[in-house]
């Protein structure tokens, strides 16, 4: 697989290193692919070449030392090996990780400038079957923030789109027994970094309705997040603050599905096989008025590596 240029430079890798410690590692993904079509199809043809005729996956070698460990507030004599504890990468340049324990407490982690930075407290904590989303807050968001609460100052967001203090995070935990399964997190220029209870989406409405261990969604036009429960997909949108239906299809994605700008396309694992690769096209022009799913493009598994 080849990737001439990159919206992303690094893998962030959360391990549990057992009674309750966490490590924080960073890949460098340029490793992982060839710097062009035409290496990548070179070494195809070589690996087609061989005797055998089969790819085998090389290593690729040792996990980064981490850079930072996470230790929860909760001890970890109680529960050491306990799964509640949310990681969740958030922030325009994908700079900051959300770290939340069992108990709600959470802090962010600012990769750029390496530094920790406390946050409020969750209303309601978050477990493992949790979807976590980016959203840049715009000036729509604080001209519909400043409607239903006046206090939000509406003139830092139409002056200053692209400040600091735009990036936001969603996280809903998709047990609909919490109080606030579904939250906000987002700076309030005259106030601080707050937590904010959603709406549930409808299919919580549903006595039928049970917590998956696949949470399969895409953030689509930078506003709204979509998510499939067993039966159909649902948008939510982060301006009007507002779920409607999409469909009576799920999404063929396992977790989050992610937005390639160099593809033109939401590219995820697969949930029928976790190990290969699928891809769609979600945009607004495919998305609206879709009665059926939209074109599932499979990709092949591309095991020869680039040397070094």
């Amino acid at each position: 697989m080849s990737c001439q240029k990159f919206s992303r430079q690094s893998l962030h890798l959360a391990l549990n290193e057992g009674r309750g410690l966490y490590s924080l590692r960073h890949m460098d993904v340029s490793k992982l692919f060839y710097p062009s079509m035409a290496e990548a199809l070179e070494a195809e043809a070589k690996a087609k070449k061989k005797k055998n005729g089969a790819n085998k996956i090389r290593s690729i070698g040792r996990l980064p030392t981490p850079s930072i460990h996470y230790q929860p507030h909760v001890s970890a004599t109680s529960n050491p090996y306990n799964f509640t504890n949310v990681f969740a990468l958030f922030g325009e340049n994908k700079n900051k990780i959300l770290f939340s324990d069992m108990e709600g407490h959470s802090s962010t982690y600012n990769t750029e400038l390496h530094s920790f930075m406390i946050m409020p407290d969750l209303n309601s904590p978050k477990g493992p079957n949790c979807l976590a989303a980016h959203i840049t807050r715009t000036a729509a968001h604080a001209r519909y923030d400043f409607d239903i609460r006046p206090d939000v100052d509406y003139d830092f967001f139409a002056y200053n789109p692209h400040g600091e203090h735009t990036d936001s995070l969603y996280l809903m935990d998709m047990d609909q027994g919490k109080p606030s399964s579904f939250e906000l997190l987002a700076y309030y220029p005259v106030g601080e970094w707050q937590w904010c209870s959603l709406p549930l989406p409808p299919f919580f409405d549903d006595p039928e309705h049970k917590a998956c261990s696949n949470i399969s969604y895409a953030v689509i036009d930078g506003t709204r997040i979509c998510i499939s429960s067993a039966t159909a997909t649902y948008s939510f949108d982060t301006v009007a603050l507002e779920w409607s239906k999409i469909g009576d299809w799920v999404f063929p994605f396992h977790a989050k599905a992610e937005y390639i700008p160099e593809l033109k396309l939401w590219l995820g694992l697969s949930a029928s096989s976790p190990s290969d690769l699928c891809a769609l096209d979600l945009s607004t022009a495919a998305m609206d008025s879709c009665d059926v799913l939209p074109m599932v493009h499979h990709v092949g598994l591309d095991a020869d590596l680039p040397e070094g």
